[in-house]
């Protein structure tokens, strides 16, 4: 949203509806901070050198499994010398590995190493328990209203 462009006819912009949407802002930017500090906190316990974006590099290339550069670049929405700059890293931490894509000589398939795997899902593990720990006390409607709501607000 541009600083110039009105509000949508009806949008809660004023008022005390401006006042919970200012709260809700506010909640949003502790949620994101604390993901940062975890983001954060979990590369450095698969290695204290590994920056948050080499964290989420190697996190995505798990789930993708091996692939391009390019694919891999896109799902994380770097540019390519920042991959590269990330991959580099990864490999010195002997967390990835590149070969020749057989397909195009040209081309690397990258392969996240056995010891990657077994941190990130070890990581993994530890932040759902983390996770499923923090909501036990919710009660299940609360839980059902938090998705309801989460997912109206992803189709806003």
């Amino acid at each position: 949203m541009t600083l110039d462009r009105p509000s949508p006819a009806g949008s809660p912009v004023g008022g005390a509806a401006g006042a919970e949407a200012d709260r809700l802002e506010q909640q949003f930017g502790l949620l994101f901070d604390a993901y940062r500090q975890r983001l954060r906190q979990r590369a450095t316990e698969i290695d204290p050198s590994l920056q948050p974006s080499g964290y989420r590099t190697i996190v995505t290339l798990i789930n993708l499994g091996p692939t391009g550069a390019t694919h891999l670049a896109d799902a994380l929405g770097f540019d390519k010398s920042v991959l590269s700059r990330q991959l580099h890293q990864l490999e010195l931490l002997e967390l990835v590995t590149r070969e020749q894509d057989p397909a195009d000589r040209r081309a690397v398939i990258i392969h996240a190493t056995p010891v990657a795997v077994a941190r990130v899902e070890a990581l993994k593990t530890l932040e759902r328990d983390e996770f499923r720990d923090r909501l036990s006390q919710w009660e299940a409607s609360e839980l059902s209203d938090l998705i309801r709501l989460l997912a109206k607000l992803n189709e806003a």
